[in-house]
């Protein structure tokens, strides 16, 4: 009987030594990262002068603006809202959120993270797999009649982790950014063929769309994942196309770069990737970010996540803080009306994502109200 019970003893003591090791090995490879610097400048627009549209009970995540001005919004499917809340995907009306196109599809729109009005008249919304299914759904509907022209699931394991899309201005192709899990699978950009719906992996693992060694500073520390031991580190995130399809800009959250690369390359399946690469430019630093957008004169709006702000960036410049405000926790999606005010969300990330990615409570999401989306009127470039 001694002998069992040291046989025990030495079993159990084996396993909590082999799990403290994994715990060690995790936190090692995937635990680290250096504090960014901070890059903000003195805000050029002023707090008062950021209008807030809308608060809200629970947290936004992305926003779009159709080219006649039409607002829309999801809530952040981080919150996992469907646990009691009936709509998620809204439109701004009249300064009030009302479900978008009707309340009888919203079950069909819970987790849509990504979301983007095209030049035909089209909201395109995304919802990676990895949040609830097994294949990312892609949803579309006509803007004139608010009705759905696309419903189309990717194969399984195909960009499970694409959060945001983008659609070419001829409207046969959407790009999508897989910002891959932390840094356990590798981000990419992936080209889907509306017509064929084929898709393609590009820039997958290239330096550009990858996540830096760099933690994210919030106000109650760094932001990481169970307790420490995976730092919240995000690969390729925020992407946009320049209405003249000349480019394709991106940022990778956790990255201190804003690069681009020619539209066309992009768009040819038979350019080898290493020929790809090559044809990749940095435009210039960046804080970490999320969301980014494009001014009507080509400069790249960028949401910078760890001083409440928007950032402005533009090939041979420098980079220039256009908005920065103690209230916003984490400021995610932005878009541009066509009067030029940039509109963003912020989605308060940190203040509630639980350090094991489990639904937030609904009490730490009450404490967090209002939430809010707000704009502001870009001023002119240096």
């Amino acid at each position: 009987m001694n002998r069992l019970r040291r046989v025990a003893k030495w079993t159990l003591g084996g396993i909590a030594g082999l799990v403290l090791l994994t715990l060690l090995m995790v936190k090692i490879v995937y635990g680290g990262g250096k504090p960014y610097p901070d890059v903000s400048t003195d805000p050029v627009v002023a707090g008062a002068d950021v209008e807030t549209l809308v608060e809200l009970d629970y947290p936004p995540g992305n926003v779009t603006v159709s080219s006649d001005g039409r607002i829309f919004f999801n809530t952040h499917p981080f919150v996992a809202s469907n646990r009691f809340a009936d709509a998620f995907v809204f439109e701004l009306v009249d300064g009030e959120p009302q479900p978008f196109p009707n309340d009888e599809l919203q079950p069909d729109l819970a987790w849509v993270f990504g979301m983007h009005a095209d030049a035909q008249g089209r909201l395109w919304l995304i919802s990676p797999a990895t949040l609830d299914r097994e294949r990312t759904r892609i949803q579309a509907f006509d803007l004139e009649t608010n009705t759905r022209i696309v419903d189309h699931e990717l194969d399984p394991g195909v960009a499970r982790f694409s959060q945001d899309l983008r659609i070419t201005p001829d409207g046969r192709t959407a790009i999508l950014a897989d910002t891959g899990a932390f840094q356990f699978t590798a981000a990419s950009l992936i080209v889907l063929d509306l017509e064929t719906k084929q898709t393609r992996r590009v820039l997958d693992e290239h330096p550009s769309t990858q996540p830096q060694d760099w933690t994210i500073r919030i106000a109650h520390g760094t932001h990481a994942i169970g307790w420490g031991l995976v730092t919240f580190s995000v690969g390729v995130d925020g992407i946009a196309i320049t209405p003249d399809a000349q480019w394709l800009y991106y940022a990778t959250m956790s990255h201190d770069t804003l690069y681009r690369v020619p539209l066309a390359s992009v768009l040819d399946a038979s350019l080898p990737a290493d020929a790809l690469a090559a044809k990749v430019e940095a435009v210039g630093p960046k804080p970490l970010s999320d969301g980014i957008t494009l001014t009507d004169d080509g400069r790249v709006l960028v949401t910078d996540v760890e001083n409440g702000g928007i950032a402005e960036a533009a090939a041979g410049t420098s980079l220039r803080t256009l908005v920065k405000l103690d209230s916003v926790v984490w400021a995610d999606g932005i878009a541009m009306t066509p009067d030029g005010r940039a509109v963003f969300t912020d989605s308060a990330i940190p203040s509630y994502l639980d350090p094991l990615l489990l639904p937030p409570d609904p009490a730490v999401l009450a404490a967090g109200r209002p939430y809010r989306i707000q704009a502001f009127s870009v001023p002119p470039s240096n």
